[in-house]
């Protein structure tokens, strides 16, 4: 009977294949939009913590090993943890008000410990009798707040790891990884997108809230408090503008007496002081000579030194105090060079001398160590601006952006600039560091003979190199070369393999370790309560382990290497990310079509990662721009591709594909911890790392196909 009304009424089966249909499709773009959200919140708090809580500006790789372990755990479990989802509104908002109000609740300068590192708005640690006791308030204080924050973020996404858990085990391991990162690719570029808009926070976090919604629906009292969110959120910030950079605060000082225009205007970004823009031109400084005299004394250093300059260029122009400079001194023609756009933009609108708007004047905005290698020009004077960034080149690394500014190869490339009798200027904000030393020692490494170093201001040191260098009596300004040249043997050298300009010493910042070792005690103890660990550690789960670490290690790799040879922008580093999620998404279908052995793409793994270690990246720095791009795309692209290659082949046969990603996400995780080692040895050693790291991933295999042969021929 049944068989008969079937055969005479196919609608019921139609209608359960529509249905079937739907479900299917409705499932895959929910486990794309749960995996946009999980990349694109990554990165948007990964930005917005370092910008309002400054400490994760010099310490940003903690963050997103939290995000890391977050996400995998709640994939692990193949569901967000139940209380987590449970409270995760609230969750939700204890984390984005206390990012936005951080400087309300005085979080916004905690203290580091730094007796390491250099950070410039660090508060100091007591001395004396006291320095013990001082450290360890000072230390409880820092891990207190540092390990408490990234729990809350590992709370976060673990609901946000949960959520595309529960999408990826209903489909095929590799159709279900492929949706997976395509969702992330489009949280990316959501991301990068806003980020070149110039968009507010509140923007930010209002589209992350909107593609979560649709898995709150049943749960109103969720929706109200994002809501809430994003009205505390929304409360104006007078002068503030967002760049891809920085949150750039501006205002206009009050101008001296008997002056009836703004004379100066302040400058902050991401809390910290920058700048200020001032105005010095004839009119002024006739008028207050004084206040002229105590306020431009660094931009008018060069030219007591370099009186009639021709050509100049200026890095680090920032909003155009020292093109201003080298327009009233008679400079035939000024290079600005300037990497922030929108900074650029208010010295365009705002600068009380307007030098932008000079025909002498051609501006680029482009990263200092990227128009070294693309300029033609030869200079009379070079000028580098204040530079230190304040920020850090990707959330995946612990390089600053500014790092590689001060190497001794960057300082060769700009000698080569310099016309026979040039002249180099250089000023830093610090007084009395041991970055000064090494900026002083690495000039001369870079020259051949040690600069003069003049201390203008009681927080600014000014080196010169080139002919201005020649010894000459300048009183009013203390010289400080012969002391500084007491330490220069002993210094450490800031080179492109280790460009560690705020780093005292080849080794891991105290402010680094005193949080990850307790923070690994407590994740290893959640992680165990919810799955014992001794379930994961089995020979696949430890394949995938190593190859996610390994994947890390490239990641980093390729981010910094191409950064070199194109400039630390923010374009290229989402440029980068991008691409590698691209050659993955593209290795897993090539998987989907086709078997592909796992020896091949192993071995050519290996020799690729051989070989970059082998070849200096600055040979490629001459090529023309599209055999650059080419190479650069070979020796840095081809590695993720066989390494997706392996992953997805290794993918496919996981039962449990959910797990199996969580898995390799917390190798992920391990793979930013051994990121850290790159301040002991070198950028180099990210590829020791990962040759000996897919080494292990190998073994793990060959293990692993050993269990899987005894249990085939088990009677």
């Amino acid at each position: 009977m049944q068989v008969t009304n079937a055969a005479t009424n196919p609608e019921p089966a139609a209608d359960r294949a529509a249905a079937t249909s739907d479900w299917f499709a409705r499932g895959l773009l929910l486990l794309f939009l749960a995996s946009f959200i999980a990349l694109y919140f990554e990165l948007a708090v990964i930005r917005y913590l370092s910008t309002e809580i400054r400490i994760f500006a010099y310490l940003k790789n903690l963050v997103l090993i939290a995000c890391f372990f977050g996400i995998g755990l709640g994939m692990i479990l193949e569901r967000p943890p139940r209380a987590l989802k449970r409270f995760f509104p609230l969750i939700a908002v204890a984390l984005f008000l206390l990012i936005a109000y951080a400087s309300v609740l005085k979080l916004t300068h905690l203290p580091i410990p730094r007796s390491d590192y250099f950070v410039f708005s660090a508060q100091p640690v007591a001395v004396g009798r006291w320095r013990i006791l001082g450290v360890i308030i000072l230390s409880s204080l820092y891990l207190t707040a540092v390990a408490g924050i990234m729990f809350i973020v590992v709370g976060f996404f673990a609901v946000l790891g949960g959520l595309v858990g529960e999408r990826l085990k209903q489909f095929p391991s590799l159709q279900g990884y492929g949706v997976n990162l395509a969702g992330s690719l489009a949280g990316i570029v959501a991301f990068t997108v806003l980020s070149f808009l110039g968009s507010p926070p509140v923007l930010w976090v209002l589209l992350g809230f909107l593609a979560v919604a649709p898995f709150f629906l049943r749960e109103r009292w969720a929706l109200v408090a994002f809501a809430l969110v994003i009205c505390a959120m929304a409360v104006s910030q007078p002068h503030t503008t967002w760049s891809p950079y920085y949150r750039i605060t501006m205002e206009a000082l009050a101008p001296p007496p008997g002056w009836n225009r703004p004379a100066a205007y302040s400058v902050e970004v991401n809390h910290d002081f920058h700048q200020v823009m001032l105005d010095l031109s004839p009119d002024f400084a006739a008028r207050f000579p004084d206040v002229a005299r105590s306020s431009g004394v660094v931009y008018e250093l060069p030219y007591r030194l370099v009186p009639s300059p021709g050509r100049v260029l200026v890095v680090g122009a920032g909003t155009g105090n020292d093109v201003a400079a080298a327009i009233r001194h008679g400079a035939t023609h000024v290079d600005a060079v300037e990497i922030d756009p929108c900074i650029l933009a208010l010295g365009r609108k705002y600068h009380p001398e307007h030098p932008y708007d000079s025909r002498r004047v051609s501006v680029f905005v482009d990263d200092a160590r990227a128009f070294f290698k693309k300029t033609t020009q030869k200079y009379d004077l070079i000028v580098f601006g204040y530079l230190d960034s304040q920020t850090l080149l990707t959330g995946f690394s612990s390089i600053r952006l500014d790092n590689y500014v001060y190497t001794l190869e960057s300082f060769r490339e700009a000698r080569s600039l310099l016309k026979e009798n040039g002249t180099l200027v250089l000023a830093f904000a610090t007084v009395g560091s041991f970055v000064e030393d090494r900026i002083f020692a690495t000039l001369a490494r870079a020259f051949g003979e040690s600069p003069i170093a003049y201390l203008p201001t009681n927080v600014a040191v000014v080196f010169v190199e080139g002919r201005a260098a020649q010894p000459k009596v300048m009183r009013e300004y203390p010289e400080i070369s012969k002391e500084l040249q007491l330490h220069q043997g002993s210094t450490v050298l800031a080179t492109d393999h280790w460009p560690f300009l705020y780093l005292k010493s080849r080794t891991i910042p105290f402010a680094i370790w005193i949080v990850l070792v307790p923070f690994f005690y407590f994740a290893a103890v959640i992680l165990n309560s919810e799955v014992p660990l001794r379930h994961l550690a089995t020979s696949e789960g430890l394949h995938l382990f190593f190859l996610g670490a390994g994947f890390m290690l490239l990641e980093t790799k390729g981010v910094t290497e191409l950064s070199l040879l194109f400039g630390s922008t923010w374009i290229v580093n989402a440029v980068v990310i991008a691409a590698f999620l691209l050659m993955g998404l593209f290795a897993n279908t090539l998987v989907m079509l086709r078997p592909f052995s796992r020896r091949l793409a192993y071995s050519a793994l290996f020799v690729l990662l051989a070989f970059g270690m082998f070849l200096p990246y600055s040979l490629l720095g001459g090529l023309p721009t599209p055999a650059k791009v080419l190479a650069s795309a070979v020796l840095v692209g081809l590695p993720v591709f066989f390494s997706g290659l392996v992953f997805s082949r290794s993918f496919r046969d996981v039962v449990h594909p959910a797990q199996g990603l969580g898995i390799n996400l917390f190798g992920a995780v391990v793979g930013g911890v051994l990121e850290n080692l790159v301040m002991v040895g070198g950028t180099t050693i990210l590829g020791v790392l990962a040759i000996i790291i897919y080494g292990l991933s190998v073994a793990a295999l060959v293990l692993f196909d050993r269990e899987d042969e005894v249990i085939c021929h088990t009677p």
